[in-house]
């Protein structure tokens, strides 16, 4: 029995070493990993990059890579769209303060029931611009977008350049609107050509003299609606204008934030149409968005 059992016990803790050694050495790779995580910061959405893996390995590294590059895009969106949000929401502010304004100034009731009007259709574009800020935020850069409603392009134009006309007013300038008479029936989102022409405006106001016109204009050619803006500023200059859509870059406008025509340009791409700078012969830009959609005007008139 002891020449059986010494071999048995010695072989036992021979073997039991050598299946230590053999998992320690094949956990390893595993044990450095959970040791470069947990020295890394907690704030650190720097990629792994161990080597050499196992292949077992190599799924869990690749597997955490995207996830920390899935947060940092989630991250990323939330700091543009505080950016935006802020941008966005200067111009409506500024509007309703000089509804607010025109509500103190007023002399008769009439007056004030007219000013009480304009500040409460500003409160509500106002939360409408917030809602679909929010809602903009939400939409996944391959999400399935929805179809669509049909309006009236014309009007939605016409109530952008209402709310806006009393602010253009007080900065002393004018605002002319060349469009299409009837109405413009086509597919497309129109808190974003409200959001779109809002920025045009605001930047062409920005570079405008003052007693300056700015003039909007609505085209149907060639199968897309081109909306333009005009103003009689100093134009721009051929080394600026590849810079112009580049977000936080303000050309001559230290008050902006350098995000109005980035979102343009984003809307624009949205909406699977275009946007175009172009210097005026007689002085000033013109900005022209561009938006596919069909038109059920007639096709023997409609524009003047």
């Amino acid at each position: 029995m002891r020449h059986t059992l010494w071999p048995n016990v010695l072989g036992s803790l021979i073997l039991a070493v050598m299946v230590w050694l053999a998992i320690g050495w094949g956990l390893k790779p595993l044990a450095d990993m959970a040791a470069t995580l947990r020295a890394r910061h907690g704030g650190s959405l720097e990629p792994l990059q161990l080597s050499p893996l196992p292949n077992e390995l190599e799924p869990m590294q690749a597997a955490l890579n995207r996830m920390l590059a899935q947060i940092q895009e989630v991250l990323g969106r939330e700091r543009r769209f505080i950016a935006d949000a802020a941008h966005e929401m200067r111009t409506p502010l500024a509007v309703l303060r000089v509804h607010a304004q025109n509500l103190l100034e007023a002399g008769t009731e009439q007056e004030r029931r007219e000013s009480l009007e304009f500040l409460i259709a500003g409160v509500d574009r106002t939360s409408r611009l917030v809602n679909q800020l929010l809602t903009m935020a939400r939409l996944e850069p391959k999400a399935t977008p929805a179809p669509l409603p049909t309006i009236d392009l014309t009007q939605t134009i016409r109530d952008c350049l209402v709310q806006l006309t009393p602010w253009l007013l007080s900065k002393r300038l004018e605002l002319a609107f060349d469009g299409i008479e009837q109405p413009c029936k086509v597919a497309t989102d129109a808190a974003a050509i409200d959001i779109a022409l809002n920025n045009l405006i605001t930047n062409a106001a920005n570079f405008s003299p003052e007693h300056g016109v700015i003039s909007v204009q609505l085209r149907l050619s060639e199968g897309f609606y081109h909306l333009s803006v005009e103003d009689q500023g100093p134009g721009i200059d051929e080394a600026d204008r590849a810079r112009l859509f580049e977000r936080f870059y303000s050309r001559g406008n230290h008050q902006g934030a350098g995000l109005g025509l980035t979102i343009v340009n984003t809307i624009a791409t949205r909406l699977h149409g275009r946007i175009t700078l172009l210097n005026r012969p007689e002085g000033g830009l013109r900005a022209v968005l561009s938006i596919p959609g069909r038109s059920e005007l007639a096709r023997d008139g409609g524009q003047r």
